[in-house]
């Protein structure tokens, strides 16, 4: 058995970077609420299922983590003692110097909007053995408050269905794949990224993105992994959305577009190549199915009729773009624009058409049983959805 002890800080300045109490009037302590996104960040990693176990000790005015384990897990142990006090260390940062400047300027909540924003840093996800980075615009507020989980949300759950579908064995799997680097570590809420608004940036809207480069160079460079047998390279980048797109082009490649399903190669970590692709937000898969002009809103459980043609071409780029995720996570030495080319030949052949089908009616079918509590679910299975594609020719939009 090995130990491995890290120096986190005193009790102030955590209680501000892990945004505690996370929901407000728990009766929660500062160390169970550390724990719990800690042990989130264990079980993605695949620590906990081969004997990891974190402890979290108060020596005087300081909070130690003390992970504990097999030998075989030192160098994780190592990357963790590394990687997590730079981690808080970056978010301490954007929270005294970012923060304080946005308030000054009244850019934080210009609106004042019901759902207050609050600072939410990128915890409980993979930090040592992820095989791919996912640059994403800012976290909802609901994966702090009430989730209290960055992975229980619509979007990650569609997305880890696409990486199953092209290959990936499980959730859990999957979960190796979903390192999110949110641009603006702000907690807000769902509209606040796209909503149009006078109290916004002309360009860039509600959500500062801009103030933040400084984070997002130090917060990617930190997570990007070297490609296990591949000299030279890291693991791959997926960029989501526009705001998050456009930023990433003028970070790391020179203003060269990064558009839907387009892919690049940049060199974020001196000497080594990282392949960069650009792609839809996920959660525009499910505006574009159910929001029509009677309907103002995500979660109805069904498609709008007349979008459905629109959202089978944007379930083929999304499949596209995870089996490119997967293919350069396998092997990020190929020819990054070759293999998009590739997988979106992949997924508009006719053999796949059933698997696009059953995935367009299964996720079109997200539904709100009850708004107010923010659970969410699938009206249809996927087997009720194949079973749908079976009798219809493969036809999503037929009966819709």
């Amino acid at each position: 058995m090995i130990k491995q002890t890290i120096l986190l800080g005193e009790q102030a300045r955590l209680s501000a970077l892990y945004s505690y109490p996370n929901i407000p009037d728990s009766s929660e302590t500062l160390r169970e609420t550390i724990l719990h996104w800690f042990c989130q960040t264990l079980e993605r990693d695949g620590l906990k299922a081969r004997g990891a176990v974190a402890d979290l000790l108060l020596n005087s005015e300081e909070y130690l983590l003390q992970l504990s384990g097999p030998d075989e897990l030192a160098g994780e142990f190592e990357r963790y003692g590394k990687r997590l006090p730079a981690l808080l260390q970056n978010g301490w940062e954007a929270l005294t110097t970012t923060i304080p400047k946005l308030k000054q300027e009244g850019r934080w909540n210009p609106e004042q909007s019901a759902e207050s924003w609050r600072f939410f840093l990128p915890l409980g996800l993979p930090m040592v053995n992820q095989r791919s980075l996912q640059f994403f615009h800012y976290p909802p507020i609901r994966l702090l408050d009430p989730m209290r989980d960055y992975l229980y949300d619509p979007v990650p759950v569609r997305w880890e269905e696409l990486l199953e579908a092209n290959g990936v064995a499980s959730q859990q799997e999957a979960r190796l794949y979903e390192t999110v680097v949110d641009a603006t570590p702000i907690a807000a809420g769902d509209d606040q990224g796209s909503k149009k608004s006078p109290e916004g940036d002309p360009h860039w809207g509600l959500i500062p993105i801009q103030y933040f480069h400084h984070y997002q160079r130090a917060l990617v460079q930190l997570l990007l992994n070297s490609s296990s047998g591949h000299a030279g390279y890291t693991i791959p980048i997926v960029v989501y959305g526009a705001h998050p797109r456009e930023t990433f082009q003028e970070l790391y490649l020179e203003g060269r577009k990064l558009g839907v399903n387009q892919a690049d190669i940049a060199e974020i970590i001196p000497g080594l190549k990282t392949p960069i692709l650009g792609a839809n937000h996920p959660y525009r898969f499910y505006a574009q199915a159910q929001i029509s002009g009677d309907q103002s809103s995500v979660g109805s459980g069904t498609i709008v009729p007349e979008n459905c043609p629109g959202v089978v071409k944007v379930m083929q780029d999304d499949l596209a773009a995870a089996r490119w995720q997967v293919k350069m996570a396998e092997d990020p030495t190929q020819e990054p624009k070759g293999v998009i080319s590739a997988c979106e030949a992949f997924w508009r052949d006719q053999q796949q058409q059933a698997q696009v089908c059953a995935l367009t009616q299964h996720q079109g079918s997200l539904l709100y049983p009850d708004p107010a509590s923010l659970e969410f679910q699938c009206r249809l299975s996927i087997e009720e959805s194949v079973h749908f594609c079976d009798s219809h020719q493969n036809n999503p939009c037929t009966e819709v």
